[in-house]
């Protein structure tokens, strides 16, 4: 089963008679071998149970983290990226539209006219810039609470990434051999931790599905006190990997949060979420 996953995540090599070419990814197909993956590796758990990441692996954590949600740390992020929206109301109505339910689930999409990944935090700020406001830092605070506002506001909706253009299947499969790439002085990929050993311990922490990875950010995390974006978390896991980060927002972190997103597709969003 890891030999067959392996080989369908295997950046797209194929073999000519005469020479090696790279064969397209079909990020349907691609998607659908994960889920399959972890539907056979863990049989008890149900796919639509994937969006509470680690919690599935034990009673205990999943018991622990029932407790904290009867009092969420993050209620006071969310009343604060209410009063952030209310006070520029009508700047993000103008780029967001005035249903705030209807923001977080466009979120990433492939940007056709700039041929780039746009995510929430992202337009968020060029929102901000082209109304002449001063952007938001990228990683924690008012961004992170914004985000947080329309998450909230958009929880139980379901993850709809969308690739139908070749843009979009290029930042897909960059995003993805990102992902599946040994990286920095431990020469660790995101996929050894999030999907081989998914489920295992690395110290007293629970490794994560991939399955699910995007959908409760931004999140409360006991580790940092306070909520951070889906782009400080990448930060931290390459620093753990003993490599030199991208900067949040960057094309290769914008690649791979689509990259995670689209293979949470059906997936509810919950944020924001709580993790340790």
């Amino acid at each position: 089963m890891k030999k067959a996953l392996l080989i369908a995540l295997s950046l797209g090599v194929t073999a000519t008679a005469a020479t090696a070419t790279y064969a397209a990814v079909d990020p349907e197909k691609d998607r659908q071998e994960l889920v399959n993956f972890f539907m056979k590796k863990n049989p008890n758990i149900k796919f639509e149970d994937y969006h509470m990441g680690a919690y599935n692996y034990s009673a205990d954590k999943m018991a622990q983290y029932e407790s904290v949600e009867e009092f969420p740390p993050y209620l006071d992020a969310i009343d604060a990226g209410e009063a952030l929206y209310e006070k520029d109301k009508a700047v993000y109505d103008k780029c967001f539209g005035s249903d705030v339910s209807k923001v977080r689930v466009k979120y990433p999409y492939y940007e056709e006219s700039k041929h780039r990944v746009q995510t929430l935090e992202s337009a968020i700020n060029e929102c901000r810039t082209a109304a002449g406001l001063k952007p938001f830092k990228w990683k924690k605070g008012p961004i992170a609470q914004l985000s947080a506002y329309y998450a909230y506001n958009a929880r139980g909706q379901k993850i709809n990434v969308k690739i139908n253009s070749e843009g979009a299947r290029k930042a897909y499969e960059a995003g993805r051999k990102m992902y599946m790439t040994p990286m920095g002085q431990l020469n660790l990929s995101c996929a050894k931790c999030h999907t081989y050993n998914a489920g295992r311990r690395a110290r007293a922490n629970i490794l994560s599905p991939n399955l699910g990875h995007t959908t409760g950010f931004p999140v409360f995390r006991a580790k940092w006190q306070a909520l951070g974006t889906l782009h400080r978390r990448f930060t931290g896991c390459q620093k753990n990997m003993r490599l030199k980060p991208f900067k949040a927002q960057s094309p290769e972190y914008r690649n791979l949060e689509f990259f995670e997103a689209y293979i949470s597709n059906g997936l509810p969003i919950d944020g924001p979420a709580y993790r340790e």
